[in-house]
């Protein structure tokens, strides 16, 4: 009994060796761990060196901590996604331009990509323009490329996302002002016009097209071609009123813009033969409307298709910058044009 009882003591103290060391080596090892975890929160440099940096939107925590470290502002990506997950914080992280120092430590930087230090572009697409002038605008603007532009509007994912099969961007590049982030993809610029394009699309919209006949790819087609052709947003309605007439006599439009298109849009005068050049969007030669948008209507244009001025007139000319005679008859119609065409010649003796 006596030595069972020494045995007894002694396990004990072997026991409590064995926790005191045990929890001796767990503090080392918790000591050494907030060491080095210090080391690689900590800044990089005293240096008060600005540097730049751009992060894209869309930018994964992987992609910044590569980012971060190529630019010597971390130690380690991993620590940075592994603090980054701790704090929970992955998706708050903001797109931006941002000026940074190699004196700010990891948990500083953090906190500024929290906050944001955002640089917006804006760009403003014009009533009518077609989808390769406005991918010559974006370049124009210095915003990025026009190729960049004109493989974005030909994304498939977009293009499914936003239109029915077959249907391309031409005529969905709703013209408007948008804001984004510096640095922006064209696909992004493209999905805000697309997802504008439907927002103004709507039921009400759907409706009257219904109750015309026409679906929203032939009122957007439509209104592309009063879009070019209207001179005024006050001539837009009659303009309209006039296709209309047209298309229930199943008359050719004989819209000048629609050559144009599928000419490639010459910055210069039809001519005869021109207005024989074989195209689908020749409204010279085919009847009713053409395939598809002749360039991106506003939503005057877009209104104005759905509710046209009802009229008598069948034919327009222009007779001087923003302003059409309107006629009931080929014979007025054509009469016009002479005047129109004496008033230029003396015009030009002078």
């Amino acid at each position: 009994m006596f030595i069972h009882n020494i045995v007894a003591i002694l396990t004990r103290k072997r026991v409590v060796r064995l926790g005191i060391y045990t929890l001796g080596c767990l503090g080392i090892i918790c000591f050494c761990t907030v060491l080095i975890g210090a080391y690689y929160i900590s800044p990089i440099a005293s240096s008060e060196e600005v540097v730049a940096i751009t992060i894209v939107p869309g930018s994964s925590t992987t992609a910044i901590a590569k980012h971060l470290a190529t630019n010597n502002l971390i130690r380690s990506p991993l620590v940075f996604k592994l603090v980054v997950r701790y704090r929970g914080i992955g998706t708050q992280l903001r797109a931006g331009n941002y000026q940074l120092s190699r004196d700010m430590s990891l948990t500083r930087i953090l906190d500024e990509l929290k906050k944001g230090q955002i640089e917006y572009n804006t760009f403003t697409v014009p009533e009518g323009f077609t989808a390769e002038a406005i991918a010559e605008l974006w370049e124009e603007s210095e915003l990025g490329d026009t190729e960049a532009f004109q493989n974005a509007i030909k994304s498939k994912e977009l293009l499914e996302q936003y239109l029915s099969e077959g249907i391309s961007a031409e005529g969905y590049l709703f013209p408007n002002t948008y804001k984004f982030a510096k640095g922006s993809p064209a696909e992004t610029v493209v999905k805000m016009m697309l997802a504008e394009s439907d927002k103004r699309w709507t039921e009400t919209l759907a409706d009257e097209a219904e109750a015309l006949g026409l679906t929203r790819h032939q009122v957007i087609t439509l209104a592309s071609i009063i879009q070019r052709e209207a001179g005024t947003e006050k001539e837009i309605p009659r303009i309209a009123g006039v296709f209309h007439n047209r298309l229930k006599h199943n008359w050719r439009l004989q819209a000048d813009p629609t050559v144009l298109y599928a000419l490639g849009d010459p910055k210069r005068l039809l001519t005869r033969t021109d207005l024989k050049f074989e195209s689908p969007y020749n409204t010279y030669l085919h009847k009713g409307l053409p395939p598809g948008p002749i360039g991106n209507p506003g939503m005057t244009s877009i209104i104005g298709a759905l509710r046209p001025e009802k009229t008598s007139y069948f034919y327009f000319v222009a007779i001087e910058k923003g302003k059409h005679h309107f006629s009931e008859t080929l014979d007025e119609h054509n009469r016009m044009i002479q005047q129109i065409r004496r008033r230029r010649a003396a015009i030009k003796k002078q």
